[in-house]
């Protein structure tokens, strides 16, 4: 987990965002995930 962080905080890697949710969709962000239409992180915002 040391080199990942390391090479994402030098921009060798770049995480994916697949879709944002707000925190209150938060169940609605999990189903999401769960069916299989997630393509990158799922990011709930607060």
């Amino acid at each position: 987990m040391n080199v990942l962080r390391d090479m994402v905080e030098a921009g060798k890697v770049t995480p994916v965002v697949g879709k944002t949710f707000p925190l209150a969709e938060a169940a609605q962000a999990i189903r999401y995930l769960a069916d299989g239409q997630a393509v990158g992180k799922i990011v709930l915002t607060v």
